[in-house]
């Protein structure tokens, strides 16, 4: 079981750098053919947010397209594969959460227990791996998983606003 895990994270890592790349390499191809390029970055966040406990960035991956093309359909794109991505870590919490160390999954516990979607949508808007933990943690509560997907996504989508926001703005600075 471990070892599916860490292939798929080395897989999901290695697609996230691949990614990255081209859109440094190829940024006229891409704003040629949006929609193969949202559906790219919807991919990219997807796998980035999926792999368990594997630090990989997909606000990097949204910071990077929103210079190339449209930046409302990137942070849009990457909020939705961001939080379909989250749904391998609420899974494993409804299924098996033996890999949380005992001592943080206790707290966050009692946390997410308290609060429910308000830790939920918060700790999607912060940029820590630690939202894996929360989702497990919904996961392992019960949480509805439609409900646990509406309050991840509108986190993100704050999140990756946010800088995408700031992000232009600088851009702009700088020309």
């Amino acid at each position: 079981r471990e070892s599916i895990t860490s292939r798929f994270n080395i897989l999901a890592l290695t697609f996230v750098v691949i990614f990255s790349f081209l859109a440094w390499f190829i940024g006229s191809f891409l704003k040629q053919h949006i929609a193969l390029t949202a559906f790219g970055i919807f991919a990219a966040c997807f796998f980035a947010n999926a792999s368990v406990l594997l630090p990989s960035s997909s606000l990097l991956i949204a910071i990077e397209y929103s210079l190339i093309i449209n930046p409302v359909a990137v942070t849009f794109c990457a909020a939705a594969g961001a939080s379909l991505g989250e749904l391998t870590g609420f899974c494993v919490g409804k299924y098996g959460r033996s890999i949380i160390p005992r001592k943080l999954y206790n707290y966050l516990y009692r946390q997410v227990k308290r609060y429910g979607y308000l830790m939920v949508f918060i700790f999607s808007a912060l940029p820590l791996p630690i939202f894996d933990v929360v989702g497990m943690i919904a996961g392992a509560l019960k949480m509805k998983a439609s409900n646990f997907l509406a309050t991840c996504f509108c986190g993100k989508l704050m999140k990756f606003m946010i800088y995408v926001l700031i992000t232009q703005f600088v851009s702009v600075l700088f020309r």
